[in-house]
């Protein structure tokens, strides 16, 4: 078994992207305006650096751990996997901000901000689908629109007439 699907991949490295370009112009903003109030740039740099890294390890997990539950078959181990790894998760990304905080003493808030990388580039990969390429009205999984009759109502997925 593949860790991870050729679709998913792809899907991994378009929202990975708009996290990437998500923080770079973050961190553009934090050069061109933290020195007017004297404000260290440094830890904010490294911070956005550490949320951006731990949202894309964040991501390459839910990609892995929603493939294992599909492959399972099995609604009720799926349910419990996605719960206790979603816990798991939260735990690991607590711990490692604390960590990224005190010790290597990087910006808590830049950190966060970095993490949330993660929800602009799942917003952003539709654009970067478009610009590389892909077919921006492409599913995820089958690269099929429904059809206009389906999505009307007209049509049953038993095949047979509506009667609208």
């Amino acid at each position: 078994m593949a860790w991870l699907s050729k679709t998913t991949k792809r899907l991994l490295l378009e929202i990975s992207f708009g996290t990437v370009l998500f923080d770079a112009v973050l961190a553009v903003l934090a050069v061109l305006f933290l020195p007017r109030f004297q404000y260290p740039v440094q830890p904010v740099l490294l911070g956005l650096l550490a949320g951006a890294a731990g949202a894309i390890c964040m991501l390459v997990h839910m990609a892995v751990m929603t493939e294992r539950a599909l492959d399972s078959q099995d609604e009720t181990y799926a349910n419990k996997l996605t719960l206790a790894h979603s816990l798991l998760r939260k735990v690991v990304f607590l711990a490692a901000l604390f960590f990224c905080w005190r010790v290597l003493k990087v910006d808590l808030l830049a950190t966060v901000f970095g993490a949330m990388g993660m929800k602009a580039g799942a917003f952003l990969q539709p654009l970067v689908r478009r610009i590389s390429g892909g077919d921006a009205g492409e599913g995820p999984v089958s690269g099929q629109q429904p059809s206009e009759e389906a999505i009307s109502g007209k049509e049953c997925p038993d095949g047979s007439d509506s009667g609208q």
